[in-house]
């Protein structure tokens, strides 16, 4: 009768420096004529999820706040990101703000409406002379 083979667990640090390598979205933070601007390039997916949701988060914690996603270099965003950026949208809501996503790619649109989860949003078109109501 032989012993069974320990179990190996990765560390969380292994574990956080490969989601970070893997991942490839970008999550600055900027400042809008409304408030902040999250500003996400690139694609999310389970490999970013964390630092995403740490990002909205930390926008919408306290008072109510007029939050702006801009998604124009968003490439990509999996059905565990776009619950995120509802999770976030309906938190903002609960304390009287709102989100609204700028410019999301066509294959971030197109989960929206699968999702059907545009609602969530505000989702202004781009005005005349490539500007956006933000300011930006």
């Amino acid at each position: 009768m032989s012993a069974p083979e320990p179990q190996v667990k990765p560390s969380s640090r292994v574990f956080d420096h490969y989601r970070d390598v893997v991942s490839s979205l970008e999550v600055p933070v900027a400042t809008g004529a409304s408030g902040p601007v999250v500003v996400l390039a690139g694609e999310a997916d389970f490999s970013s999820i964390t630092r995403l949701d740490e990002a909205l988060a930390a926008q919408i914690s306290g008072q109510a706040v007029q939050l702006t996603i801009d998604a124009a270099n968003l490439r990509y965003a999996d059905s565990a990101s776009m619950r995120t950026l509802v999770m976030a949208a309906m938190k903002a809501r609960t304390r009287a703000g709102s989100v609204t996503l700028l410019d999301p790619q066509p294959a971030v649109a197109r989960m929206l409406d699968l999702l059907c989860t545009g609602e969530m949003f505000s989702i202004p078109r781009r005005a005349a002379g490539g500007t956006h109501p933000d300011g930006g």
